[in-house]
């Protein structure tokens, strides 16, 4: 994949990376997880689901801003998501909640998301991508596509690149991050970051206010009527005498994707059209020429722009509510090179160079109705908890009978909408079972009962997911006794693993009425010894005090391996799983005593930068035992005054 080595390169050339927005047209989720996000993290190729957990907890670890915007349309629902990254489906008919957004530029429903941009920031600089290629196999590894990068070191083009993202970012409901001023020493621009969002055309910006004799294009999709659209281009932006020289890519090598007609006919009869074969030699592996680029004689467009009305937005402008363009993106160079070197051998014109009515049927974009409303549907990990906006884009009222389906919830979510503000009334939900929000990151739409659509969850404060757990509670309560404050995480196993046959599991289990280890966890004795458990206690009750933030105090309370969450939930498991012993009884009242110690710790920190919410703390706790009914009652008052001793001793009040 020569585009992956090149991409690597320019993440390389940006040093310690912040940010790494990709856009695209349609998106293949297992590619960008399984090449696209290693090369990021300079990683190897994802082989196991424990692999994908471990590229998430390095991203997690690392910082960056990796997220992807693609048409939400065509977020196929069957695709395997084994990762967090945010995949934005932008919708060009949703309006925010001022009214306004990107269907007021003039993009409706029949407006596709086309634009193939890649943004990276590192420490070292910035980078600017576009071209043709969309995120997925065929677009990386399969067709032959054109993409191209360019510094980000110069105001105009930065600023244009701004307003782009800032336009996605405001129809996804997401944070804009980026500052707008910024000083650059470079002045002059290296080229012309040219997108939909902006004042003017693409045509115009390409062909500006003089006359070109002509103007070479590549294009795999062509206008139905190629002929009315070369009309367009020659009346519409003044370049009556334009002579197009078509590239194009043909079907299975035999047709192209456009009809033949009189009107076509006489402009080839005329010399104003011709057709040309792709100026490089094919590869018998290359499956399709998807490549779009437009050269006039003095300057050269890399970007999304196909040769059809919409695409390259020649309605652009025009008060039509019929009109579509779609949302495209590229960069436009000054280049006075030779035309020529952008063309084959010319095509002769025959009839069959042309498809028939069922060949277009055939090769017709087919796009999935969207669902009348856009949703937002976000979980924050660090509050266990859904949050859930949405905008009614369709004319009318809104309808009822719509509802959500969520990961972790049995019962489905029902929406409803404010029909004057054509909003949905905000939902926020907290969970406490978060075991399959680990494996699914999706949910679905119903309407009365029956699935309607899907969509990918915003997965937000993922740091507080905790991935990693130890096998049992005797590896985690060695690790606390052997390692001390900070124990290795070497023996820490991911939370998702896969069975031999694929599939898909979370938590193993602990303990089994048909283990053996049930049988130790009964005595109490054979597995963990009473000095383990108090040393463990000790270096744990010693890293508590010794936290300075409040952040440190919430990994060590949720998301690190041997968390005082996994310690409680273990803990619990071992003593359902048991019968009364001393041992569990000990084990519990160390739990909670630990438990209580971080809250106090917590309150010391307060106020401060949290991201765990206070009912997650206060549920840290676990119910203590009975102990064996031949228990001397001596003995028990005994312990209940040594652990009343314990807690002063830790500042527990």
């Amino acid at each position: 994949m020569i585009l992956l080595k090149t991409f690597a390169s320019q993440l390389a050339a940006c040093g310690d990376l912040k940010r790494v927005w990709l856009t695209s047209f349609n998106i293949d989720i297992e590619f960008i997880e399984t090449y696209i996000l290693p090369t990021v993290l300079g990683a190897e190729i994802p082989r196991t689901r424990m692999d994908y957990e471990a590229l998430q907890l390095e991203l997690n670890e690392r910082g960056i801003d990796f997220r992807v915007f693609c048409d939400k349309r065509f977020i196929s629902p069957d695709q395997n998501k084994r990762t967090l990254i945010p995949v934005h489906g932008i919708s060009p008919s949703k309006k925010d909640s001022e009214g306004s957004g990107i269907a007021e530029m003039g993009f409706n429903e029949e407006s596709l998301f086309h634009a193939k941009v890649i943004y990276i920031e590192g420490k070292d600089g910035r980078v600017l991508g576009s071209g043709s290629a969309n995120l997925t196999v065929s677009g990386w590894g399969r067709n032959r596509e054109v993409f191209q990068f360019v510094p980000l070191d110069e105001e105009e083009m930065y600023h244009s690149a701004w307003d782009f993202f800032h336009v996605l970012f405001q129809n996804v409901g997401e944070n804009f991050p980026l500052v707008k001023k910024r000083k650059f020493d470079r002045t002059k621009p290296r080229a012309r970051f040219c997108h939909s969002f902006q004042d003017v055309s693409f045509l115009n910006q390409l062909l500006g206010e003089w006359q070109h004799p002509t103007l070479a294009v590549w294009s795999p999709y062509l206008s139905k009527d190629l002929a009315a659209l070369i009309d367009t281009v020659r009346t519409r932006f003044e370049q009556p005498d334009i002579h197009v020289h078509l590239v194009a890519d043909r079907v299975e090598g035999r047709y192209l994707r456009t009809a033949w007609s009189e009107a076509l006919q006489a402009l080839v009869d005329d010399e104003a059209l011709t057709f040309y074969q792709f100026p490089v030699a094919g590869d018998e592996r290359i499956t399709m020429t998807h490549a779009k680029l437009w050269k006039t004689d003095s300057h050269l467009a890399i970007g999304s722009w196909n040769f059809t009305g919409p695409g390259a937005n020649t309605a652009w402008g025009i008060e039509d509510e019929s009109a579509q363009i779609n949302i495209e993106a590229g960069l436009i160079f000054a280049d006075k090179s030779d035309l020529s070197a952008y063309l084959g051998l010319e095509i002769e014109v025959v009839d069959d160079l042309f498809a028939t009515e069922s060949e277009l049927k055939a090769e017709a974009l087919d796009v999935p109705e969207a669902l009348p409303f856009d949703l937002r549907v976000e979980f924050h990990w660090g509050r266990l908890t859904y949050s859930i906006s949405g905008v009614w884009n369709r004319r009318g009222n809104p309808e009822s009978g719509y509802s959500v389906k969520l990961p972790s919830m049995e019962q489905p979510v029902e929406l409803r909408w404010m029909p004057k503000a054509r909003r949905l009334e905000a939902i926020e939900i907290s969970i406490s079972d978060t075991r399959n929000l680990l494996t699914e990151h999706r949910y679905a739409v119903f309407r009365e009962g029956k699935s309607c659509g899907t969509g990918l969850l915003i997965e937000t404060a993922v740091t507080n997911r905790r991935a990693q757990q130890y096998g049992d509670l005797k590896s985690l309560l060695d690790a606390m006794a052997h390692e001390g404050a900070e124990p290795s995480l070497d023996d820490a196993d991911f939370r998702v693993w896969e069975e031999e046959n694929g599939e898909i599991q979370v938590d193993r289990p602990f303990y089994s009425k048909d283990d053996s280890q049930a049988e130790d966890a009964s005595s109490g004795l054979d597995d963990i010894s009473y000095f383990r458990l108090f040393a463990a206690t000790f270096q744990y009750a010693a890293q508590l005090r010794g936290i300075q933030s409040m952040r440190g105090l919430e990994q060590w309370g949720f998301t690190r391996p041997g968390c005082l969450e996994e310690l409680v939930v273990k803990t619990r498991e071992r003593i359902e799983n048991a019968e009364c012993s001393v041992f569990n009884w000990f084990l519990a009242m160390e739990v909670n005593e630990l438990c209580e110690l971080a809250r106090r710790c917590r309150k010391a920190l307060i106020p401060a930068d949290e991201s765990i919410h206070l009912s997650r703390w206060n549920d840290l706790n676990v119910a203590i035992p009975g102990l064996p009914e031949k228990t001397d009652n001596r003995y028990r008052a005994l312990l209940l005054q040594e652990y009343k001793g314990m807690r002063r001793s830790w500042g527990i009040v």
